[in-house]
């Protein structure tokens, strides 16, 4: 059922029987390489990503449902420590060669070609369910603005209360309605 192209790591697969025939099922399992992916500076897929896949025929569409399971390698944002990070998501598509209309909500993947390339669909998924930030964990104090010390590691020493230079000027009617 699947297969590779030349040149490419992308697995496509044929879904033409799919369409043909209702009830018509399939199961596999799938290893996607994605470590020269890139976010943030950082390629952070350090090992293969494990796909169990299922496409199942009904009404002329195809249901894909996907369950994919890796390990994601990335500094923290706030304080940069290196953290890995286990990771499952399962995702369903509706798979369909033509639409029915133009009002489609974006739920049907047109396939008109009949030929879906998985390792796209998956990474596509993949990539839109990762957090936007990455944490090291949820109350991540970060680095001193000034001496750069993980705060995470106890305090640093610095004053905290430096007045931003732009503010400066108001420091005098501060500290005149205190006297």
């Amino acid at each position: 059922m699947p297969s590779h192209r030349k040149g490419s790591y992308s697995v496509i697969i044929d879904l033409k029987r799919f369409f043909q025939s209702d009830g018509f099922s399939e199961k596999l399992t799938h290893t996607m390489d994605m470590s020269g992916m890139e976010l943030g500076g950082v390629k952070p897929f350090c090992a293969p990503v494990e796909a169990g896949v299922s496409l199942t025929s009904f009404g002329g569409s195809v249901v894909l449902e996907a369950q994919v399971e890796f390990s994601l390698t990335m500094p923290c944002d706030r304080c940069f420590e290196t953290v890995t990070r286990d990771y499952a998501y399962r995702f369903t598509h509706t798979l369909v060669r033509e639409l029915a209309s133009e009002e489609d909500d974006g739920e049907l993947i047109l396939v008109e070609d009949g030929r879906l390339d998985l390792d796209g669909l998956l990474q596509e998924d993949i990539l839109l369910e990762l957090p936007a930030k990455f944490l090291c964990r949820e109350d991540c104090e970060g680095l001193c603005p000034k001496c750069g010390k993980n705060l995470n590691e106890g305090p640093c020493g610095c004053e905290r209360r430096e007045i931003d230079p732009r503010l400066e000027a108001l420091k005098a009617f501060l500290v005149l309605e205190e006297d």
